[in-house]
């Protein structure tokens, strides 16, 4: 398994875009253009990949970096359970489903001691199938060809009340989130979360699920689009972090289709 942990609170990358790569997986961190006056990025990442799964994680805290620091910091502490459900032989999207949201639900009363809150986005992909838990405005992308000749680029809708954290959607009197499993299509899909620096930055080109596709999907490959978009991010002055994670995966598996 490979691992990432990033926390822009210990490496803030205000000096421009910054891509890593993890087998098949890309991440682009950009904190914003210090010369425009960014000065901190509360953004935090986490990503875990086998050989045919991929677990990842992206926060977009506020008020400070500590609610994202101890989210992340939960699902290190979670990580024994969560592989133990991933790497089985027959693993079950509905049971990492199930435990992400208990893990996120038994800790809420802690996080609400930390100061500020974060956004929440959490995806886990294996073989033909993609499950997701979301809490705010992170953005998850599922792009396909079948699915863009429909128009549907995204999974979530960005909802800009919910949090975890100091104040948190999951202590309301009816706990407020998102969450999901939808099938892949058969060949290549394309997996993006990102954070809302890159889609509220300068002319926000890149709140167009089309125009992020477009990039995706280009033929320079996955890192050098993130690159592009993250770079295009600071020419125009984005003061806000951005954080992109993303993956392709080749599914050998007939999509579900109508009967008739």
């Amino acid at each position: 398994m490979q691992e990432f942990v990033w926390s822009g609170s210990v490496e803030p990358c205000l000096d421009g875009p910054r891509i890593h790569t993890y087998g098949r997986v890309a991440i682009g961190l950009c904190g914003g253009n210090a010369a425009m006056g960014a000065k901190k990025n509360e953004d935090a990442a986490l990503v875990w990949a086998g050989e045919d799964w991929v677990f990842a994680v992206i926060l977009d805290a506020h008020a400070s970096s500590e609610s994202a620091d101890a989210v992340l910091e939960l699902f290190e502490t979670g990580r024994p359970e969560l592989l133990a459900l991933i790497e089985r032989p027959q693993p079950s999207h509905v049971e990492v489903q199930a435990a992400v949201t208990r893990l996120l639900f038994d800790a809420a009363p802690q996080l609400a001691r930390v100061r500020g809150e974060t956004a929440c986005l959490v995806s886990y992909q294996q073989g033909g199938f993609l499950m997701w838990l979301s809490i705010g405005d992170n953005q998850l992308y599922l792009l396909h060809p079948e699915l863009q000749q429909l128009g549907q680029f995204t999974l979530t809708v960005r909802n800009y009340f919910e949090w975890i954290g100091e104040r948190s959607s999951l202590a309301l009197d009816v706990p407020c989130f998102s969450t999901g499993i939808r099938q892949l299509r058969k060949g290549i899909n394309t997996i993006a979360l990102v954070t809302d620096g890159l889609l509220e930055a300068g002319d926000r080109v890149f709140e167009d699920p089309a125009r992020v596709s477009r990039e995706l999907l280009s033929p320079a490959g996955i890192s050098e689009a993130i690159s592009t978009m993250l770079g295009e991010v600071h020419q125009q002055g984005g003061r806000d972090s951005a954080t992109v994670i993303a993956w392709q995966v080749d599914n050998p598996r007939m999509g579900l289709m109508p009967s008739g």
